[in-house]
């Protein structure tokens, strides 16, 4: 379908507008594979492409336009479309000129236009036409020689980027290159595809504005141009009278959105009483059929439909956008969760230590590396360490002093990594304090302790277990922590500028006369994770090391799916630090489904009633660590706080049980972990699946899984009967 490029070009012009600031942004690895598909790019760099003008002359494009041709998508292509109708009069043989003619007549006698609608054909002539404002003021694609007076056409690739320019407000030197790059990418809809669904997340807001009806219909010609439509195709129904269709999600209603016929429809047709109901123009075709969308649209006020309805429906089926109505406007935006603790959605994790449980090979180690390009896409703020079998005391993770040649610090990955991660949070600091960037401006570190129990955690991790429990924040960003290295009690005063150069703290002077003074912390933005294996070559965890992690049973929250090895389904959502150390009222107030914790309190002590007089018994760290997850993961509803409280068992409570038959009160039918699984059950108001809170699909969408915990205590206890002795370990 072609689309009247003017009022669609104003539409995009104030989307352009609106955005306040272009942020700076990476390539990843996938990144440059896609864009090396086009066959005039050379090379990709950190955040730049090389690009081939001719044989002679190559240039550099910044990685904002990739951000410009994703907003403009939509337009871009509407635009290509009738550039495709040029090429293929050109390609029936017939001349520059002829085809100039053909315009400026508005002659639609070719047999190229037989498939148009007259509207599609007004559109055509409309924009290649002499009335420039119709190309939104661009320069004209016909020619005409003011000496010989031969007609002609400007080249379709000129003519589209000149468009291209009246949208993106970039200087006129630039122009062909923008316009060529998108040029480009609409000739390669695979990469640009690609672009659109890994760099959208970086624009606010995609699309904004003051009147209801027209924010509605943008949102949904971008979701069509997104995807489709195939997170609420399945929503879509017929009405009684089938000309119409509906939406509808949990009981909220888009009642006649669209007006549908398998041919265009004239404007009486879209007509009731004295006014336009629907857009007069289909804004694509589904199953074959042209859909109006209404124009009929109210905000707040209940009515068959209104933006909240759309926003619930939008929220729920796209996880990854939200809606947003403040001062009188509607807006449309990724959900945020690239910047450092103002992740959304779930993505603030209640520990930065990590245990990822699992069999070899299931991608432990990748996703450690995957969550840290969510920050950093160049991969600078992740570390992988591999653990070695002999490490059995702290300098084997920290580092140690020698005085072979001279007294000098010998300092680990993990030690330089942990210094990297104060230098990107910290904004200055003097010998008595360190003051950190804003935190939401604080990428997330990590390190990765790959096969951390090939030797014994509670040996070489002791220092780092201990010093974990004194991380605290303030308030209004302020955080502390003890030190976990004092360099100036291990080196003489002399040795100590080695030892600044060696930690990448030269041009830091002030950071380092603070750990001179007070040693070295644990940074607030770094995470350590873990990779566990469980066989006879691994060391297991004592009650301290679990107590003070954040485990995940690897194979429970990100199942290897074979059959979508080629066509994922679901992705991890991305992971940062929390700010969050000790759970308190004020904290809790935001959070809708238990607004002081009392729910949460009542829920842990139900279950610890179980696990009186048993090893297993919880205090207040689990009631504390339970609250910061209901903090962190604000939940809106009792679904979702079943589902954080469903997490917290599996990550908090049972890695804790192990033992045999004796140890568990097996008595050959009922157990500790029956009970315990009996009382979930009753407490966890689940009637159904739940939703999953670091996993969403593909496309952003919530997943619903199975309640993990009751899942997990079957899986436990029909291992402790066939063995007689269980773990939580896979």
């Amino acid at each position: 379908m072609l689309f009247e490029i003017k009022s669609l070009g104003e539409s995009f012009q104030e989307r352009f507008s609106s955005i306040p600031k272009w942020p700076e942004t990476y390539f990843t690895e996938l990144d440059k594979d896609h864009l090396k598909k086009l066959p005039y790019i050379k090379e990709v760099y950190k955040s730049t492409i090389l690009v081939e003008i001719d044989s002679k002359t190559h240039s550099h494009i910044p990685s904002q336009y990739v951000l410009y041709a994703v907003l403009m998508k939509e337009f871009a292509q509407r635009l290509y479309d009738h550039i495709n109708i040029i090429k293929a009069l050109k390609e029936s043989s017939l001349s520059n000129s002829a085809i100039h003619d053909l315009i400026v007549n508005r002659d639609a006698s070719n047999k190229i236009f037989s498939l148009l609608s007259e509207d599609e054909k007004s559109y055509f002539f409309d924009l290649f036409g002499e009335d420039k404002t119709k190309a939104l003021g661009a320069k004209s694609i016909l020619s005409k020689d003011k000496k010989s007076g031969t007609k002609g056409l400007r080249a379709e690739k000129d003519f589209f980027a000149s468009v291209i320019l009246q949208i993106a407000n970039v200087p006129n030197s630039s122009n062909n290159l923008l316009g060529e790059f998108i040029f480009h990418l609409c000739g390669n809809t695979e990469v640009y595809e690609y672009l659109q669904k890994s760099h959208i997340k970086f624009i606010t807001p995609i699309i904004e504005d003051k009147v209801a009806s027209n924010f509605a219909i943008s949102v949904l010609r971008f979701l069509w141009d997104f995807d489709h439509l195939d997170n609420i195709k399945d929503l879509i129904t017929e009405n009684d009278d089938k000309k119409y269709l509906s939406i509808e999600l949990d009981n909220h209603k888009l009642t006649s959105i669209f007006r549908s016929s398998s041919t265009p429809l004239s404007e009486k047709e879209l007509t009731s009483g004295t006014k336009i109901r629907f857009t007069p123009n289909p804004q694509f075709k589904l199953q074959d059929n042209f859909l109006y969308t209404s124009t009929q649209w109210t905000a707040g006020q209940n009515q068959r439909l209104d933006i909240d309805n759309l926003k619930f429906i939008i929220e729920k089926s796209y996880g990854n956008f939200e809606i947003k109505i403040e001062n009188g406007k509607y807006s449309l935006s990724p959900k945020p969760f690239i910047t450092a603790s103002a992740c959304k959605d779930g993505s603030l994790i209640p520990k930065s230590f990590l245990l990822l449980a699992g069999i070899s090979g299931t991608g432990k180690s990748r996703f450690v590396r995957e969550q840290a390009k969510q920050t950093r896409p160049d991969g600078s703020n992740f570390c992988l360490i591999p653990v070695r079998p002999d490490w059995h005391e702290p300098s084997d993770l920290l580092g140690y002093v020698s005085r072979i040649n001279g007294e000098q610090y010998v300092a680990s990955s993990f030690l330089k990594f942990l210094v990297k991660a104060w230098i990107e949070a910290c904004e200055s600091a003097t010998a008595d304090e360190i003051t950190l960037k804003p935190v939401e401006s604080i990428a997330a570190y990590w390190a990765c302790l790959d096969e951390m129990n090939l030797a014994p955690v509670e040996q070489y991790f002791a220092d780092y277990l201990a010093v974990l429990e004194t991380r605290e924040w303030t308030g209004e960003g302020k955080y502390k922590c003890n030190a976990l290295l004092h360099p100036a009690e291990l080196l003489e005063e002399d040795n100590l500028t080695g030892l600044q150069k060696v930690l990448g703290l030269e041009g830091h002077d002030g950071l380092w006369d603070h750990f001179k003074t007070h040693g070295i912390p644990i940074p607030p933005n770094l995470i350590v994770a873990g990779t566990v294996n469980m066989d006879e070559t691994t060391h297991g965890f004592s009650r301290k090391v679990i107590d003070r992690a954040f485990t995940i049973d690897f194979g429970a929250f990100f199942p290897n799916e074979f059959d979508e090895i080629f066509d994922p389904k679901s992705q991890p959502k991305p992971l940062t630090f929390s700010r969050y150390s000790r759970a308190n009222r004020d904290d809790l107030a935001g959070v809708a489904a238990d607004t002081d914790g009392s729910k949460s309190i009542a829920f842990l002590k139900e279950v610890n009633d179980c696990l009186k007089a048993t090893p297993f018994e919880l205090a207040y760290r689990a009631l504390n660590e339970l609250l910061l997850a209901v903090k962190c993961f604000a939940p809106k509803d009792d679904v979702e706080l079943s589902a954080v409280w469903d997490d917290f068992l599996m990550t908090k409570l049972l890695p804790r049980i192990e033992g045999d038959s004796e140890k568990l009160n097996f008595d050959g039918t009922d157990s500790l972990l029956t009970k315990l699984k009996s009382k979930i059950e009753d407490k966890l108001n689940l009637t159904g699946q739940r939703p999953d809170l670091l996993r969403t699909s593909t496309t952003g969408g919530v997943i619903d899984i199975e309640v993990r915990s009751i899942q997990k205590l079957q899986w436990m206890q029909d291992r402790l009967a066939k063995n007689h002795f269980t773990s939580f370990w896979p």
